[in-house]
């Protein structure tokens, strides 16, 4: 699906993918933010529709979240949720600025993928070759539009790069690494959450918890959901923002819809 073009001045317009982790951040925390928007759904898996020129030139990372603005572009879900919430990255400090900090220094992509990869063993053998293949395709994209060339090159060098944390021989280490990372993040949310407190960083609803909460979903997504009732302050917390209005009206994926994902991209799915 080609990317409707950009109109400044109407109401902001999010593209997304549904079951994108990061996409998922963007849509809590507009919903938290209490900010009307319109969802635009962006095929990445099939059409590559964030490879289309007209995507890149929105967002040149060819990634999604994006959200488009009356006057400006924010191609980060970290930024989209600043704005969304009202608070500027300049005035974050202390306990949530730790917390932002380190959701977004961990590589989830790195547990998801590496995790399929470390369980099916024709993933191992089909994944390297569709990064390649991404890979060629940036690259011939690159020489039809001259504009964007640079832009595809920088593209092309992050799926070599892919190619080269997901080899098949070293994929189960970093699987298992990156899953241990992420109990330990549940430890230090128990312990921190264990004081009663309702929200992850107090007074009020926050940054933190926008993260936190998509994060705890990703490790139900993940096979790591039987984790989170072995820590009761951690599942008193996880029950509680589930219980949020804005958890169901982001679209928060605790496991995978197949048939909605394949509906969005034939286009008789709900963005």
């Amino acid at each position: 699906m080609m990317a409707p073009a950009l109109q400044f001045g109407a109401k902001p317009r999010l593209y997304h993918t549904p079951s994108s982790y990061y996409s998922m951040i963007a849509r809590l925390a507009l919903a938290e933010g209490g900010i009307a928007h319109e969802r635009v759904f962006v095929d990445i898996h099939v059409r590559m529709s964030q490879q289309q020129p007209d995507y890149v030139r929105l967002n040149p990372n060819m990634t999604v979240p994006t959200l488009v603005l009356a006057d400006r572009i924010l191609d980060q879900s970290r930024d989209i949720a600043e704005y969304a919430l009202g608070v500027s990255d300049g005035a974050l400090e202390g306990e949530a600025k730790a917390w932002l900090d380190l959701h977004y220094n961990y590589a989830i992509e790195e547990l998801t993928f590496g995790g399929i990869l470390a369980r099916n063993p024709v993933a191992r053998i089909m994944i390297p070759k569709r990064l390649g293949s991404a890979r060629r395709n940036l690259l011939a994209r690159a020489a039809r539009n001259p504009d964007l060339a640079q832009v595809y090159e920088a593209r092309a060098a992050v799926f070599a790069e892919r190619a080269r944390i997901f080899d098949p021989d070293a994929v189960i280490r970093l699987s298992e690494t990156r899953r241990a990372e992420a109990i330990d993040f549940m430890d230090r949310l128990e312990q921190t959450l264990g004081d009663g407190r309702a929200v992850l960083v107090p007074p009020a609803y926050g940054l933190a918890d926008v993260v936190w909460t998509v994060f705890l979903g990703r490790m139900e997504f993940a096979s790591l959901g039987a984790e989170i009732p072995k820590r009761p302050a951690l599942a008193r917390y996880w029950r509680a923002m589930q219980a949020r209005p804005s958890f169901p009206a982001a679209d928060i994926w605790t496991k995978l819809h197949l048939g909605r994902l394949i509906g969005g991209i034939l286009g008789i799915a709900r963005g």
